[in-house]
């Protein structure tokens, strides 16, 4: 279905490219959470269990969450489209059937419900101004709690949705009454706008079309109601300003305010008297329904307006009684539509939700955008009249952005719906960004960027998991490079901590400190205590000793470096965008850690070769997966770092350490090769019973240094290139004929088949498809990475996992962790088609 509104206007017309779906649309493929272990795996995860079902039972008794709730897991819910919100201040979901769901307004806590009083309602009248359609904007199934004299009549096969993200496009096909609908979802997440991205806000632009031979009205109503919590201590309320007005609606989100406030433009300037009405959601929501059918808006009920005082108390006492309390509010905006004629009008979603208290904290934080507007509650009219006035200015600096890649002809079609869409989670990762100016110098990038956190997964809670992010920060990277270099700058000031608080491993049961001197911590808190003060909330392992840490973050430096380095020379700006942190300041600031991680990584090489080995426990983010000795993993990761190092040290003038890691570096890609390779791929580790074992990630070093633009050999180019070949010939083709990406082990003895020995060798994980698919890329092997990649797109796709893309698929098409920050290393292959597009 192709439907342009205003031929003048070609933001009215979606995308070629996106995610595109009939609003009747079923997904013909099957998917849902979970995969279960197999006999052979239970005997090594019965420990664990034991003592994980003891930690959930102390968790239940003290009213926390654990922060990975295995025993509640939340399958796929197979419906959502492009979220709503800017970053960091919280996100409201979308249905592409036209349903509100998937509410993130506390930080990191979802709720996972539809709230059917939350919509548009369209109605359409003739000339004689008689209504000839009224129906809800929504083909999802009427839900059983829905008001009653609601009508859901849409016809979804006269509809279609476009998602590229942060925008989305719905087509309405109303012929049958003489008119075509568009609606232009916009939310302000925009790349190198840090004020504009932060705002915690929506607008919705309608377009109709006027294709009959007579005159029509058509208005548009957005509904709203009190959420999450039905308190019955709402305040509802109306607003005018010079360039807006519209109608608010104030309530309690767990111990936080937060303000709703429904806008549109205030073109003559003039009170908002009518096109409103506050109502109540059990009581008068029938009065909704039926005054837009009469009279094609809304007007104030009477029976919730409070009547002026009267003379005695016991009249006054009377009237009071007569007044439905409100928890609800409602605004209409009407097109007067002349025969063939268009006409368009903007609705507008904020909530206001400034400040931020965690459970075990007194502190008040105050979110990002705060900066910029009040932090009182009241902000909501500001940010609303901003928005409405910006938004256009927002769609130009998103077409500026997009359609770079969009008409990059190197770029797979599948490939720029990937790109947009993934980036959802910047946002609805339980994003938190929190605006501390005062509390760090001029030298620090948080005195201007603040704090940032998003999490490892819907359902695991843990901020900044360090080893998921390795994989995700090739986004923010490239995109909001100076969020970026604020998690590394919080990771950074980590490395010298050293707890005295302990707790058990709930892996081998072992007493651990939470943290420990001259480490990367795994992440940095869980929203249910105090993240960025409570630092490694993850408790399986002792995540101070794992052998994948230190190097992500050293490896992170040095892209960084390259990258913004590039963008410091690049004379490519937009609008509100703010300057890149200083590149060389940003190297020197964490070389010294980038030396002490290393210094302490080099106590696992213990035979001395210069190769580190691992510990026979799953002490990497494979976690279940156990690596013994030398690995190809581990062990890349390492020889990479040494080069890493080694050339910050060059680029620093720092002769002596240059020459000292230079050393390292030798003895590092000598042991390695020896070690592990083993003809065509490097091994897995060096245990006998692994020698056949092929893992797809087995070039993570390598793939990081070439993100990083250095090209010279530390791996040998012959090997690289046979590596790949053979991680495409065997966890790619042969494992569902090459639909599902990569699968982490495949086991080449026989015919093959999938290594089954840990659940993670089984699975297909979204992100390190990507990263692998990158790599090929680098090596001039675009078909494969296209192939690779893009069969596990179209798979997703056809399960419905957009806007919740999991952690990990399953041979069997079922799925683990949905909604999962590691997807987003989507655009490593955007930074490597830069770097070698298709020839």
């Amino acid at each position: 279905m192709t439907l342009q509104i205003d031929r003048k206007n070609s933001l009215d017309q979606p995308p070629k490219f996106g995610l595109k779906l009939r609003l009747d649309h079923e997904f013909p493929l099957q998917s849902k959470q979970g995969h279960g272990i197999r006999p052979s795996q239970l005997f090594d995860v019965m420990p664990l269990t034991a003592r994980y079902f003891k930690y959930c039972v102390g968790m239940k008794l003290n009213n926390r969450r654990p922060i990975m709730d295995f025993l509640h897991r939340v399958s796929a819910q197979r419906m959502y489209g492009c979220p709503i919100g800017g970053i960091g201040g919280g996100t409201i979901g979308r249905g592409f059937k036209g349903e509100f769901c998937r509410f993130q307004l506390q930080p990191g806590l979802y709720e996972y419900v539809t709230v059917p009083e939350c919509q548009f309602i369209v109605n359409i009248k003739n000339d004689k101004n008689e209504t000839i359609y009224q129906t809800v904007l929504s083909t999802y199934s009427k839900p059983k709690n829905a008001p009653e004299s609601w009508e859901w009549n849409l016809n979804g096969a006269d509809c279609e949705y476009t998602a590229l993200y942060p925008r989305a496009w719905t087509t309405y096909d109303l012929s049958k009454y003489g008119i075509k609908l568009v609606c232009r979802q916009i939310s302000p997440v925009i790349p190198h706008n840090y004020e504009d991205s932060s705002l915690p806000c929506a607008v919705f632009a309608f377009s109709a079309l006027n294709v009959s031979n007579e005159h029509r009205n058509v208005s548009v109503t957005l509904t709203w109601t009190e959420v999450l919590n039905k308190s019955k201590n709402a305040e509802v309320g109306s607003y005018t300003q010079t360039k807006s007005c519209g109608v608010y609606l104030r309530q309690k989100i767990g111990e936080s305010p937060c303000t709703f406030t429904i806008s549109k433009n205030n073109i003559e300037s003039q009170s908002l008297t009518e096109d409103y009405t506050f109502w109540n959601s059990a009581k008068t929501s029938h009065y909704v329904w039926e005054c837009i059918q009469k009279h094609g808006k809304l007007s104030p009920d009477p029976r919730t307006v409070p009547t002026p005082r009267c003379s005695s108390e016991k009249e006054n006492k009377q009237k009071q009684n007569k007044v439905i309390y409100c928890d609800s509010i409602a605004l209409s905006s009407v097109l007067s539509l002349e025969p063939q004629s268009t006409g368009s009008t903007e609705l507008s979603l904020v909530w206001d939700m400034p400040t931020i208290k965690y459970r075990k904290d007194e502190k008040k934080h105050k979110r990002f955008y705060t900066k910029f507007y009040s932090s009182d509650g009241n902000a909501g009219s500001n940010i609303a009249t901003y928005a409405l006035n910006n938004f256009t200015n927002w769609e130009t600096q998103l077409n500026v952005w997009q359609e770079s890649i969009l008409n990059n002809g190197s770029i797979p079609d599948w490939l720029k719906s990937a790109l947009f869409n993934e980036l959802y989670y910047v946002a609805d990762g339980g994003t938190i960004w929190l605006d501390v100016h005062d509390e760090y110098p001029d030298t620090d990038p948080r005195k201007e960027f603040g704090l940032f956190g998003y999490l490892e997964g819907h359902e695991y809670r843990m901020y900044n998991s360090y080893d998921v992010h390795f994989y995700a920060s090739f986004a923010l990277a490239q995109l909001w490079p100076n969020l970026q270099v604020v998690i590394q700058y919080m990771f950074r000031d980590t490395v010298a901590m050293e707890t005295e608080k302990s707790r058990k491993s709930l892996y081998d049961g072992k007493i651990v400190k939470y943290k420990t001197k001259d480490s990367i911590p795994h992440d940095l808190g869980d929203p249910g205590d105090m993240p960025f003060f409570h630092i490694n909330a993850y408790n399986i392992h002792d995540v101070s000793d794992w052998k994948d840490l230190n190097f992500k973050f050293i490896l992170q430096v040095i892209r960084d470096y390259h990258l913004m380095t590039f963008m410091d020379t690049s004379e490519e700006k937009t609008g509100s965008s703010a300057a890149v942190w200083p590149s060389k300041r940003y190297l020197a600031d964490m070389y010294p850690a980038c030396v002490t991680l290393l210094r302490r990584a080099a106590a696992w090489d213990r035979d001395g070769d210069g190769l580190i080995e691992n510990d026979g426990t799953p002490d990497q983010t494979y976690d279940i997966w156990v690596m013994t000795g030398p690995s190809a993993y581990c062990g890349g990761l390492w020889v990479a770092s040494v080069k890493a190092v080694h050339t910050m040290a060059n680029i620093l003038g720092h002769e002596d350490d240059e020459r000292e890691f230079g050393e390292w570096l030798q003895r590092a890609q000598r042991a390695y090769q020896d070690k592990l390779w083993a003809g065509t791929h490097y091994r897995f580790d060096t245990k006998p019973c692994n020698e056949n074992v092929i893992m797809a990630d087995q070039l993570a070093g390598h793939w990081f240094l070439r993100a990083s633009g250095l090209n010279e050999s530390v791996f040998p180019e012959e090997n690289v290139q046979k590596a790949l070949k053979t991680i495409y010939e065997n966890n790619v083709l042969h494992f569902k004929n090459g639909t599902m990406g990569a699968v982490n082990g495949f086991v080449r003895e026989g015919k093959g088949h999938i290594e089954t020995r840990t659940m993670h060798s089984e699975e297909i994980w979204v992100g390190t498809t990507y990263g692998v698919s990158a790599l090929m890329i680098f090596e001039g092997m675009h078909k494969e990475a296209f192939a690779t990649a893009g069969g596990l797109y179209h798979t997703l796709t056809q399960m419905g996992l957009s806007f919740e893309t999991p952690e990990a698929l399953y041979e069997n098409g079922n799925h683990r962790s949905i909604a999962y920050m590691r997807p987003l290393a989507v655009w490593a292959l955007h930074q490597a088609l830069l770097a070698r597009p298709v020839p």
